[in-house]
C-alpha cells in the first residue's frame, strides 16, 4: 500500500463513529518526602492543608476540562503559589512505541519554546504508568468553539489574533520546528483573549535541504502536497494551514470542505475557494499568498509579516520576528522566596540551568507569571518583614487555605469562557450550514496510518472525582436520569437519584450564584430569581430527555445523545449573576461532543426556557 493510500484510509477511519467513553484516572505519583525545615510549610506540609481534595504533587486537582482516548486534561491549582494550571494526564500503558515517541518529542519541543503566544510547559511528572504535563492554563477555550458560538470575527479582531499566530509560528520556524497540526482547535485563548498555540504532538525539527515525509495533521487544514504524498521541507505546510486559519477567522467557515475525504481532497487539489462579499481586497490578497498550490511559490514568513493587511492599523508596530528574551534565572526575589519553601539556591539553579522541569522549575516559573492574590499577599508580607514563611508558618498556611479554599465554588474561575456557547431566544434549532459548525471530520487529526486521540485543550469541564487520588467524593452531587435508555449508565451510575423535591441536598454550598465580570457571552438573561431559573432549566432538560447531575447549587452537568451515532454531548449549564446588568444569566459550556450536536441541543434548550 502506498503512503498516500494509507493516509487516505486513515482519514476515512477518522470519519467513522468512535466511542466517547471517558479515560479512567491514571494513578497519582507517589508523594515525595520533604527535607525542608519543620517550621517551613513547603512541598509536603502545604499539600496536607488541602488533603481532602485530589492532588498530584504540589497541585490540587479541580475538575476535568478535556478528554481524549488515552489522556485527559484537568484544571488544577498550584498549592504553593495559587496559580491555576492545566495538567495533561497521559496513560502510558495505552500507547504504542510510535505514540510514546511522539509524546516525548512533544515534551522535548515544548521545553525549547518560550513565546507569549505558545502554551508554556511548567513541570513534567512521570511514573511507571502515567505522564503528567503541567502546562499554562488558557481559560478562554478553543478558537474553534469561539467561532461556533459567535460566528466569524471582524477583520480588525481577526488581524489581532492572526498577528499573534504568525508571530508564534515564525518563532517556531526560527527554532527549526514545524508544528504540522495548526488548526482552530489547537489555538487557545487566555483570559485576555490572547492566542496560545497548543498541541505539539506532531511537531518535528526540520533541516533545510532535508525533506520530511510524514503525513500528519487535520485534513481540512492539510496542504495539497500532503494529499499527493510528496515530501516537503516543513515550514510550507504550516503556511498553508495559516491560510486556512485566516480564512476561517474572517469567514467563520472552512475554505475547503467536503462530504467525505475524497471530495475534500479534490477541492484542496483544485485550490478553488469562495471569497465572501464582505472580505476586504487586502485580506483576499493575503490569502492568495498563503493558499498557493505550488509550495515553492507559496508566501514566505517574511512576506507574510510585511503584508499590507497584516499591518493595517499597526503602522507604528510592523510585525517583526520575535526576539526571545534571555531566560531570567537569577531573580533573587523568587529564589529567596523558594528558599523559605525548603529549596536551596543550588537546587533551584541546577533545575533551571538543566531544564529539568521539576517542582523547583515549576515554582520559579509560576512565581514569574502574572500576579495572583495569594502571591501578592505573601510577597508583600515577606519582602516587608523578610520573615513571613519562617516565623509565621501557621499564619501562612491559614492565609493560603483562605485564599485558595477547597470548596466547589473555587473550582470555577470568575471570568466567563469565550468558548461558552451563547444563545438568544431567537436562535434557530437548525444549524447554519454557512457557519463554522462542522462535524467530527473537520476536527480529526491524522498521522500516517495510525489514529491519534484528539487532544482536548484547556476548557472548563465538570468537577472530577478521581478514585485513585486522595479524595472523598462529595455527597452533595445530585443526579437526574432523563428518559434516554442507555447513556446515563456510563456517566451517572455512581450517583444516587435526586430527592423528590428536585433541589440539591447540600445546603452548605454557595447560597448565591457566581458573579461574572465579563458579560459579553451571556445573552440568555432574566430578572427571575436564581432558584426559579434552576427549576425552569430542569423542566426543559426533562422535556428534552437530557440526563443531568447537580454539581453545585447553580451548576448542572448535562448529557444528551447517543455515542454510537456521534451525537453524544456533555455540557454545563450554570445560573450566574450579572452585576453590571442587575440580572441573572444562563451560561452554556460544552465539555465534549461535536460542535454541531452541542449547538443543536443548546439552542433547543435555550429556546424553550421561559425566563
Amino acid at each position: 500500500m502506498s503512503k498516500i493510500e494509507a493516509f487516505c484510509n486513515c482519514c476515512n477511519f477518522l470519519l467513522q463513529p468512535k466511542s466517547s467513553d471517558g479515560l479512567p484516572e491514571p494513578p497519582a505519583p507517589p508523594v515525595k518526602s520533604s527535607s525542608c525545615h519543620s517550621l517551613v510549610p513547603c512541598r509536603s506540609s502545604l499539600a496536607a492543608i488541602t488533603d481532602e481534595q485530589p492532588h498530584v504533587g504540589n497541585y490540587r486537582l479541580l475538575k476535568t476540562i478535556g478528554k481524549g482516548n488515552f489522556a485527559k486534561v484537568k484544571l488544577a491549582k498550584h498549592t504553593l503559589t495559587g496559580r491555576e494550571v492545566a495538567i495533561k494526564i497521559i496513560d502510558k500503558t495505552q500507547l504504542n512505541p510510535t505514540s510514546m515517541q511522539k509524546l516525548f518529542r512533544e515534551v522535548s519541543v515544548m521545553k525549547m519554546l518560550n513565546h507569549p503566544n505558545i502554551v508554556k510547559l511548567f513541570e513534567v511528572i512521570e511514573t511507571e504508568k502515567t505522564l503528567y504535563l503541567v502546562m499554562e492554563y488558557a481559560s478562554g477555550g478553543e478558537v474553534f468553539d469561539y467561532l461556533v458560538a459567535h460566528g466569524r470575527m471582524k477583520e480588525k479582531e481577526a488581524r489581532a489574533k492572526f498577528r499573534q499566530i504568525v508571530s508564534a509560528v515564525e518563532y517556531c520556524h526560527q527554532k527549526r520546528i514545524v508544528h504540522r497540526d495548526l488548526k482552530a482547535e489547537n489555538l487557545l485563548l487566555d483570559a485576555d483573549m490572547n492566542i496560545k498555540i497548543a498541541d505539539f504532538g506532531f511537531s518535528n525539527e526540520f533541516t533545510l535541504g532535508s525533506k520530511l515525509d510524514t503525513f500528519c495533521g487535520s485534513p481540512p487544514y492539510a496542504a495539497p502536497e500532503l494529499f499527493q504524498g510528496k515530501k516537503y521541507d516543513g515550514p510550507e505546510v504550516d503556511i498553508w494551514s495559516l491560510g486556512v486559519i485566516l480564512y476561517t477567522l474572517v469567514s467563520g467557515s472552512l475554505p475547503f470542505d467536503g462530504q467525505n475525504l475524497k471530495e475534500l481532497r479534490e477541492r484542496v487539489l483544485r485550490g478553488k475557494y469562495r471569497i465572501p462579499f464582505y472580505m476586504s481586497t487586502d485580506c483576499e490578497n493575503l490569502l492568495k499568498k498563503l493558499l498557493v498550490l505550488n509550495p515553492g511559490k507559496r508566501g514566505s514568513m517574511p512576506q507574510i509579516m510585511k503584508d499590507r493587511w497584516m499591518n493595517a492599523g499597526y503602522e507604528d508596530a510592523e510585525l517583526k520576528p520575535f526576539s526571545e528574551p534571555e531566560q531570567d534565572f537569577g531573580d533573587l526575589k523568587r529564589i529567596e522566596l523558594m528558599e523559605t519553601m525548603g529549596f536551596s539556591q543550588n537546587e533551584v539553579k541546577k533545575a533551571l540551568d538543566g531544564q529539568k522541569y521539576n517542582e523547583a522549575t515549576a515554582i520559579y516559573l509560576l512565581l514569574g507569571m502574572k500576579s495572583s492574590e495569594v502571591f501578592d499577599v505573601f510577597m508583600l508580607e515577606f519582602f516587608s518583614t523578610g520573615s513571613l514563611l519562617v516565623t509565621k508558618p501557621v499564619i501562612f498556611a491559614t492565609m493560603l487555605t483562605n485564599l485558595c479554599p477547597a470548596t466547589p465554588s473555587s473550582q470555577h474561575p470568575a471570568p466567563s469562557s469565550p468558548s461558552a456557547f451563547s444563545v438568544t431566544s431567537s436562535s434557530s434549532t437548525t444549524p447554519d450550514r454557512g457557519r463554522f459548525s462542522r462535524g467530527s471530520s473537520s476536527r480529526s487529526t491524522f498521522h500516517g496510518a495510525q489514529l491519534r486521540e484528539r487532544r482536548p485543550a484547556t476548557y472548563n469541564g465538570p468537577p472530577a472525582s478521581p478514585s485513585l487520588l486522595q479524595h472523598t467524593p462529595s455527597s452533595g452531587a445530585t443526579p437526574h436520569r432523563g428518559n434516554s435508555s442507555s447513556i446515563i449508565g456510563k456517566f451517572t451510575s455512581k450517583f444516587a437519584r435526586r430527592s423528590s423535591s428536585g433541589e440539591p441536598k447540600d445546603e452548605g454550598r454557595e447560597s448565591k450564584p457566581r458573579s461574572l465580570r465579563f458579560t459579553w457571552s451571556m445573552k440568555t438573561t432574566s430578572s427571575m430569581e436564581a432558584g426559579d431559573m434552576m427549576k425552569e432549566i430542569r423542566r426543559v432538560l426533562d422535556a428534552n430527555n437530557c440526563d443531568y447531575e447537580q454539581r453545585e447549587r447553580y451548576l448542572l452537568f448535562c448529557v444528551h445523545g447517543d455515542a454510537r451515532q456521534e451525537s453524544l454531548v456533555q455540557w454545563e449549564m450554570e445560573v450566574c449573576k450579572l452585576p453590571r446588568l442587575s440580572l441573572n444569566g444562563v451560561r452554556f459550556k460544552r465539555i465534549s461532543g461535536t460542535s454541531i450536536a452541542f449547538k443543536n441541543i443548546a439552542s433547543k434548550v435555550a429556546n424553550e426556557l421561559r425566563l
